[in-house]
């Protein structure tokens, strides 16, 4: 019997899961004039956060690149931000 399964974001979902396993396990999203983070409801300013851009993946779901990058926060916190651009580009959504 043939596997007709189509493998979607097998690129993007592999880097994820080994970012997660060096420890990235939050979620961050650009909010207003900060970062918010997913897992403890808190709100980070860009001071207070190490944001690397690390890899850009094809997202087959929106037909769009993304861009993967971790977040290291003064208190410990470790993640990811996925976004359409680099954090050097993006202003964050009002």
């Amino acid at each position: 019997m043939k596997n007709n399964k189509i493998k979607l974001n097998n690129q993007l979902t592999s880097r994820v899961i080994d970012l997660h396993n060096q420890g990235y396990t939050d979620d961050f999203l650009p909010v207003k004039d900060e970062f918010f983070c997913l897992q403890n409801s808190e709100n980070f300013s860009p001071a207070d956060l190490n944001i690397q851009v690390i890899d850009q993946c094809f997202d087959q779901f929106s037909n769009t690149y993304k861009y993967i990058h971790t977040i290291e926060t003064t208190t410990g916190n470790k993640g990811l931000l996925m976004a359409d651009l680099m954090f050097a580009d993006m202003e964050v959504v009002s």
